[in-house]
């Protein structure tokens, strides 16, 4: 991979970033002319930046396990 094609790689995952920030995200975070993280307290965004936390640990324990079957699958095909 070229660094253009990683560049690119970047840009295109904070287009989906943006993408998101603009539907879902409006629904649930947009309050006119504010966002809900600007309005909540600090104790409140500390819990809900812990809560996020949680999710990235529980994603990335999801992913690994595709990841680790995925390796196991590719394995088995490869080998001879």
């Amino acid at each position: 991979m070229t660094s253009e094609e990683l560049a690119k790689a970047v840009e295109t995952t904070v287009k989906a970033v943006k993408s998101r920030i603009l539907t879902v995200g409006k629904e649930q975070y947009d309050k006119g002319d504010e966002q809900l993280f600007e309005q909540m307290t600090i104790n409140e965004l500390l819990n809900y930046a812990v809560e996020e936390c949680d999710d990235q640990i529980a994603y990335a324990v999801m992913t690994r396990i595709r990841l680790v079957r995925l390796q196991r699958k590719l394995k088995k095909a490869f080998t001879v």
